[in-house]
């Protein structure tokens, strides 16, 4: 019976099997974990096309949207977000959309994956309103991914507009 008792060579053998299973699941996942900044880059292409749907498409099921107006808030969730687009994008034409400066922040885990994937940035965009006044939106912006690259919590801190 003592033959069908493994030794210390196949202990380490099965160990060493199982490590390299999981090292390579791990480069396997992180290969197709959308990465922060391509995500928020593909949303602010998407926002700049003003179509609600590919805008909406980015947002995971129970998404909260909150956009600050300084001492309003208003705040959408889930299927809230599309008509709050489609007022957005009713209300302004957007001429340009630049982000002036970003942030990734995040915890850092073994094998570089994130586990917080937050943006924040500052955005300008230059648009024309509903009444054809030209405007300048200065904006503070937080963003924060699921796993899957879609967008959980996005807060947009609407300073006041400065007309052009």
């Amino acid at each position: 019976m003592k033959f069908l008792q493994p030794t210390l060579r196949q202990h380490l053998v099965s160990a060493t099997y199982a490590i390299a299973l999981v090292c390579s699941l791990v480069v396997y996942q992180g290969a197709f974990t959308p990465k922060p900044l391509s995500v928020v880059q593909k949303h602010f292409r998407a926002i700049a096309t003003e179509d609600p749907e590919l805008t909406v498409t980015q947002y995971s099921d129970n998404a909260i949207l909150i956009r600050s107006y300084g001492a309003l808030d208003e705040v959408y969730q889930g299927q809230s977000i599309y008509p709050a687009w489609e007022e957005f994008f009713s209300k302004y034409h957007i001429q340009d959309f630049q982000v002036v400066k970003k942030h990734l922040s995040g915890d850092e885990l073994a094998f570089g994956k994130q586990t917080n994937r937050v943006i924040e940035a500052q955005i300008a965009i230059a648009a024309k309103s509903n009444h054809g006044t030209p405007v300048v939106l200065s904006i503070s912006y937080k963003v924060q991914f699921d796993k899957n690259g879609k967008i959980t919590h996005e807060l947009w801190q609407v300073n006041p507009e400065l007309s052009v």
